[in-house]
């Protein structure tokens, strides 16, 4: 079979995330059982790079559905600065840190578990690669289904594994009776509506960046917001531009890029605003693109599924998803585009320039 490329991966995702639906029983069934026989009410997310973005998302869902406390935190910082339970207000035994690293060899990710478990308190940890150092440090393991990547920067990887923790987090809310039958039913219908329409996320990103293609491919720097759960999904876009494309990328809370940044930026400035669904962050977005246009630059891309402005250049999709699983959806056109601007100006991805990863992974067990 051969090697599938970027946008391969991308392509490819729609498969393992109905393959997460399918087997949610099978992955998850042992986590569930683990949480229901405990009482956990603060819970730690951390993992380095695509996976502390991923655990941002993963927070926000667990906060939302199993009503806890989340903290995401950055491994490094969490092992050496981070007091785990510093008001004392939690049992030792009502705190959980979990710990997620895509091939299993993160040695800051590794780190942390093992600090965590070396002060009493539980630990997950969640790869794809099995037998790997994190599966040998947690007390509990989860296996991602996402399969492994077959290139360096991580696409499928990531929005599988949004969707297989939505999963695990809807489950567990079932069975502790924090959500009845019918809510149980309506999100994992949710789940499923998502991906029947995903080819149709990718398809539409990749159109527009079609029609954009000239003027996206002269970005010389870029900066990209987000709101609420897309947030994160702004940091993910940052790092999937700059570790593709290598082309100098920020990323900011909507608002807060109004505070200091934009005293950096000039008519060479590439803003892209997630705006997601309909709401007052969403309109408050529209102010502050147009605010942008007249002030800055004209390269100004608003994403969203409802009508942002008449600019030729924003994106709106023809589907919607929920708040809650919208991260799934608009990472998607950052995907997209490092992985056909890189392959416009003739980076091949597939192909990475660091050839020594001892620093940061491959961890002997």
């Amino acid at each position: 079979m051969a090697k599938l490329t970027m946008m391969g991966h991308i392509e490819d995702t729609a498969r393992v995330l109905q393959r997460a639906i399918d087997e949610r029983k099978d992955y998850g069934q042992e986590f569930i059982d683990f949480w229901q026989n405990n009482n956990f009410k603060k819970v730690i997310f951390t993992g380095s790079g695509t996976s502390y973005n991923a655990m941002r998302v993963i927070r926000n869902m667990f906060v939302k559905l199993l009503n806890v406390e989340g903290v995401a935190i950055e491994p490094t910082v969490f092992t050496y600065s981070e007091n785990i339970n510093p008001s004392s207000c939690f049992r030792n035994d009502q705190v959980l840190v979990i710990g997620l690293s895509q091939h299993g060899d993160s040695i800051s990710t590794c780190d942390a578990l093992k600090r965590a478990k070396d002060e009493g308190f539980a630990t997950v940890g969640i790869s794809e690669e099995q037998n790997t150092a994190i599966t040998k440090i947690a007390d509990h393991y989860v296996h991602l289904v996402c399969e492994e990547e077959q290139i360096g920067p991580e696409t499928r990887g990531y929005t599988e594994t949004l969707l297989q923790f939505y999963l695990l987090a809807v489950e567990a809310a079932h069975q502790t009776k924090l959500i009845g039958k019918e809510k149980y039913n309506q999100l994992i219908s949710d789940a499923q509506n998502l991906v029947n329409d995903f080819p149709t996320v990718v398809k539409e990103s990749s159109e527009w960046y079609e029609k954009q293609q000239d003027e996206l491919v002269s970005m010389k720097k870029a900066s990209i917001a987000g709101y609420g759960y897309n947030f994160p999904t702004a940091l993910e876009g940052r790092l999937k531009f700059f570790e593709t494309f290598g082309r100098p990328t920020t990323a900011y809370e909507q608002e807060e890029q109004l505070h200091g940044p934009i005293r950096a930026y000039d008519e060479d400035n590439f803003i892209f605003l997630i705006g997601g669904n309909n709401g007052p962050e969403f309109k408050r977005m529209i102010d502050i693109a147009g605010y942008y246009r007249r002030a800055f630059t004209k390269h100004v891309f608003v994403i969203s599924s409802a009508k942002a402005t008449e600019d030729k250049r924003d994106l709106k999709f023809s589907v919607k998803t929920t708040d809650l699983l919208s991260p799934i959806f608009y990472v998607v056109p950052f995907q997209v585009l490092s992985a056909k601007l890189s392959e416009k100006v003739g980076i091949d991805t597939s192909v990475s320039p660091v050839t020594d990863r001892s620093i940061s992974g491959h961890m002997n067990g």
